[in-house]
């Protein structure tokens, strides 16, 4: 039965950003600088909206943000800093608390901001100890702290830490942080662009400060396009939950690399090669949905290639990258070598030791837990590993598939050994002929009401490819346990059904 998903609640307060910055270190625009390909400020609204209901921008350039579709508020006397922005913008939101949060901050982690506010109880500010030092523009603020920030901005102190000798401040430091495991996420969370040496290391974001090298052939613009699209894409598709899902565009970082390695191996064009990797994934959760329209995500992938690269100086590679995208689920297309090289490198990224974490990781965002499901799902894993070395179409990557699938195999035959050895439950891995197909299936001894399960079969057509469907059904509770899977190109595939004409 379905699940209905449920967004969490937004926050029992107001937020303001702080955009009032002149920006003698680094730019005067510096909210509107990109991270990523995407503006700060922009990157902190995305947060700051799944949070809460009422949000403003305190800023005496309006002009610049009013783009965003967020209310903005000037200081009520421009010059005093940041203490006269979080007075103004109290007042703007008439909220009995309210976070305030700086415009020059790219990497604001929701989950860190909703434990703040289950701090809130009992004090007039809560501000959070990074690293040793106070950090008052990601704050907390209530009404009850108002009248004294007023005294001291009619005495001319414009310092916030002043607000130590007259506030009851709640301090949130290190051991707080070890407390809800945010130690490994709290350094990017409160970075402050403030000056050229800190936007020249993050501009790339977080995640590409350690990522592989990327070709000169592409220019930073595209490349951020790309990204842009995969990541929203897959989290549009990934709905149920906040956050941001970026696998899928690692995951074609990844095949992208594989490929070119393969290229360089097998005689054929690197830079189509890297750029079918990339591209390559583009059309799988178009508009955040799967196979919109019955449309195999290839054929978007190849139409989405022509409008990217046709003015840019990778055009005369786009029947290339074309073919070998198309090559991927046509059969009617024999593949050439981007074709070639773009299949294996999708394939050895999810076999072996990689291909073992990111079934475990792909699972766990899914919110899938080590236990049943999981493992019958293993069947996928270990029957694509069992046809890799034979169904490749490189040398060098068919070398590269009888390592890694015997990796595969071992690893989940001791999975399933350790599981039974402490009376978890018992598995065994079966070998099955289906249609001419051998399969390798991960086999419950028995139903969790004692009975033995019954096995049915099946390969049927579905959008892009010939597609294994697995059931398992007690015939005492009638327990149903089914999943689906797209085959690899094997040898002695039943033909495809002709599609009836209307």
């Amino acid at each position: 039965m379905a699940v209905m998903k449920r967004d969490k609640a937004k926050i029992d307060a107001g937020c303001m950003i702080l955009a009032g910055g002149e920006g003698r270190r680094l730019s005067p625009d510096k909210p509107l600088l990109e991270v990523d390909g995407l503006p700060i400020i922009e990157r902190v609204c995305r947060v700051v909206e799944k949070l809460f209901a009422k949000i403003v921008i305190v800023t005496n350039t309006p002009e610049k943000y009013e783009y965003l579709g967020i209310p903005c508020v000037a200081d009520l006397r421009p010059g005093c800093g940041p203490l006269m922005g979080i007075y103004s913008g109290f007042q703007a939101l008439g909220h009995e608390t309210v976070f305030a949060c700086a415009a020059d901050m790219p990497f604001v982690q929701e989950d860190i901001v909703r434990a703040e506010f289950e701090e809130i109880a009992g004090c007039d500010v809560l501000v959070p100890y990074p690293d040793g030092y106070p950090e008052f523009l990601h704050a907390f603020y209530r009404q009850s702290c108002m009248p004294i920030v007023k005294r001291h901005l009619d005495a001319g102190i414009y310092k916030i830490d002043s607000l130590h000798e007259s506030c009851n401040i709640k301090h949130l430091k290190d051991d707080w942080f070890a407390l809800h495991e945010f130690t490994d996420i709290a350094g990017m969370a409160f970075v402050n662009i403030n000056k050229p040496t800190d936007y020249e290391r993050w501009r790339k974001g977080k995640d590409e400060q350690l990522t592989m090298a990327v070709p000169d052939l592409i220019e930073p613009a595209l490349l951020a396009q790309i990204k842009r699209q995969l990541v929203e894409n897959e989290t549009l598709l990934q709905n149920e939950s906040a956050g941001v899902y970026d696998s899928l565009w690692h995951h074609s970082l990844r095949v992208a690399q594989i490929a070119r390695f393969l290229a360089s191996k097998d005689d054929t064009n690197q830079d189509a090669a890297f750029l079918a990797g990339l591209l390559h994934d583009l059309g799988k959760f178009a508009g955040g949905k799967y196979h919109v329209d019955n449309v195999a995500e290839e054929e978007l992938a190849a139409q989405m290639t022509e409008s990217l690269l046709k003015n840019t100086r990778q055009a005369d590679l786009i029947p290339a990258i074309q073919e070998g995208l198309l090559s991927l689920y046509r059969e009617d297309v024999e593949p050439g070598g981007v074709g070639r090289v773009l299949y294996d490198a999708d394939r050895l990224d999810k076999l072996g030791n990689m291909g073992v974490a990111q079934f475990f990781a792909k699972n766990a965002l899914r919110r899938k837990s080590l236990g049943n499901d999981l493992f019958l799902r293993a069947s996928i894993e270990l029957t694509y590993a069992h046809h890799a070395p034979h169904t490749l179409k490189t040398p060098t990557g068919r070398k590269l598939a009888e390592t890694r699938a015997a990796r595969v195999d071992l690893f989940y035959r001791g999975l399933m050994e350790e599981w039974q050895e402490l009376g978890l439950g018992s598995y065994s891995i079966r070998m099955m002929d289906v249609g001419g197909v051998e399969f390798v299936l991960v086999f419950p001894e028995q139903c969790a009401c004692g009975s033995r399960l019954d096995i049915h079969t099946d390969i049927k057509d579905s959008v892009k490819c010939r597609s294994a469907q697995v059931s398992y059904q007690c015939p005492n509770c009638n327990k149903l346990m089914d999943f689906s899977f797209c085959l690899p190109n094997i040898k002695g595939l039943p033909p495809r059904q002709e599609k009836s004409e209307r």
